[in-house]
């Protein structure tokens, strides 16, 4: 796919992690965000590892993370395997993010959207070469009730730092920080939904009209 091609469809999901309306941006943000983009490409240096587990087995790696989460439960029922996703765009990417903080945080904060939203753009990709046939959503630790905590235990039970280097950081963070680990039910259909979150009613994102998936 061309460079434009990924920039144009990844550049609305970044303005909603901004939140700016992608039809009102003026050209000059339209530069700024290419030319951000631009070095985001040069920098980005994509892995990605996932792993078909029994939903039975994801359930037992931590039963005392796993057990209290209703949502867990309600996304997998009736599947009886699930694919991990671990996948991360690399440490290039935080170090220049960390350069461009120092020295123009407009620019730093287009790059990190920017850099969110190809993190999920290139995960689809990753994804869709897999042909998993019915599957839920691809859902994170974090996510609703789901712990996020449960990144951590997926790391060591996969070997996933050193498989593709993602390692644990303080915070229940990872690095790279441009990192994410997510999980697909298989053998049902399910889209995301916000009823089943615990941010419903405080969320910033809906009292703008928006929402944090693609519609």
């Amino acid at each position: 796919m061309e460079k434009n091609e990924i920039f144009n469809r990844i550049f609305p999901t970044a303005c909603r992690y901004m939140r700016v309306n992608p039809l009102k941006v003026d050209e000059d943000f339209n530069q700024r965000s290419l030319k951000v983009f631009d070095s985001l490409l040069e920098n980005v240096r994509f892995k990605g590892q996932h792993e078909f587990i029994s939903v039975e087995d994801l359930m037992n790696v931590d039963k005392e993370l796993t057990s209290g989460s209703e949502d867990l439960t309600f996304y997998l029922e009736g599947c009886k395997d699930v694919v991990i996703f671990a996948t991360t765009l690399g440490v290039n990417v935080d170090a220049y993010s960390k350069k461009l903080q120092a020295n123009d945080m407009g620019l730093a904060v287009i790059y990190d959207a920017l850099a969110s939203a190809l993190l999920e753009f290139m995960t689809d990709e990753y994804e869709d070469e897999l042909n998993l046939g019915a599957h839920t959503f691809r859902f994170a630790p974090g996510y609703g009730d789901i712990p996020i905590a449960l990144n951590y235990i997926i790391i060591d039970a996969l070997s996933i730092s050193k498989k593709i280097g993602i390692y644990k950081a303080s915070n229940n963070m990872m690095l790279p920080q441009k990192s994410m680990i997510t999980i697909c039910g298989l053998g049902k259909e399910v889209a995301p939904t916000c009823a089943h979150c615990i941010r419903l009613k405080s969320c910033s994102l809906r009292k703008d009209n928006l929402r944090c998936y693609n519609s």
